[in-house]
């Protein structure tokens, strides 16, 4: 979990470095997004496989973190849309 979240990290600095000079692509964008709201989804699911049913608990902040990671996959563009920004940016050079 340590090293996908540094991954993800990782790769928003970058967009955000990329963001402030000017040369931020829209698959630069897109991939920063994927990376973080997949991760933020697999660290919630192994949290909460970790804790097994007490991580369902509203005792315990896991099961709202397990229900928001759900919807940042959504807002601002699923992560199909995500896919499909950074496949197209792949391609267009490709003539495809």
């Amino acid at each position: 979990m340590a090293v996908e979240l540094k991954a993800a990290e990782l790769m928003v600095l970058e967009a955000a470095w990329k963001y402030d000079l000017g040369t931020a692509t829209d698959q630069d964008m897109a991939m920063a997004k994927l990376k973080a709201t997949e991760m933020l989804a697999m660290v919630a699911d192994e949290a909460i496989q970790i804790h097994g049913g007490m991580g369902l608990m509203e005792d315990l902040p896991l099961e709202r973190i397990w229900r928001d990671a759900r919807v940042e996959r959504i807002w601002e563009g699923t992560s199909e849309i995500q896919r499909h920004i950074i496949s197209r940016s792949m391609l267009r050079p490709l003539g495809a």
